[in-house]
């Protein structure tokens, strides 16, 4: 049975504080993404099979994690996926080069195929529709030093992310 799966580098509950009070600060423009859900995808996987997941695990067993902070000031409307997100703009070059050795080596192994390029944010409200005007945000930091393999599927009608497996940059606490 395949799992929907993505690599990506958790928020933690110090940070997502801060991403809450900037959902406040937007007010009622969609659907509020809980804080558990925050995250910063590196590579959409898609649909991967059993196989493919062991496969994957292996080839990147060693990955290493980057210590790095990444600052989010910018909002940004993804009109076409309906989504208001924080991002940023300036990506940091070792997140860039993670993105993008994630991306290629799910591509040359069967698996989702980016189009887009990598440009990190964290998604703060689903089904937004048509054109808003954003503030200038307060910018949030955000310490760089896990990324996981996370599932997503639906239990009783509910998103849920669950980590399958976690590397964590060697000077980070366990």
């Amino acid at each position: 049975m395949a799992e929907r799966l993505f690599f990506a580098i958790p928020v933690g509950i110090s940070h997502q504080m801060a991403l809450i009070k900037h959902q406040t600060h937007l007010g009622d423009i969609g659907r509020v993404v809980p804080s558990t859900h925050f995250h910063l995808t590196l590579a959409f996987l898609g649909q991967v099979t059993h196989a493919q997941k062991q496969a994957l695990l292996q080839r990147w067993q060693d990955l290493t994690v980057p210590e790095l902070h990444l600052t989010l000031d910018r909002y940004l409307h993804f009109e076409r996926a309906g989504v208001v997100c924080l991002g940023c703009s300036d990506t940091p070059i070792a997140l860039n080069r993670l993105a993008q050795q994630l991306r290629r080596d799910a591509a040359r192994h069967g698996l989702h195929a980016h189009r887009a390029p990598f440009r990190p944010h964290v998604t703060l409200f689903r089904n937004v529709h048509g054109a808003i005007e954003l503030p200038e945000p307060n910018p949030v930091t955000l310490p760089l030093n896990e990324v996981q393999l996370v599932r997503s599927y639906r239990e009783m009608g509910k998103l849920v992310y669950s980590p399958l497996m976690r590397w964590r940059n060697v000077s980070s606490p366990s």
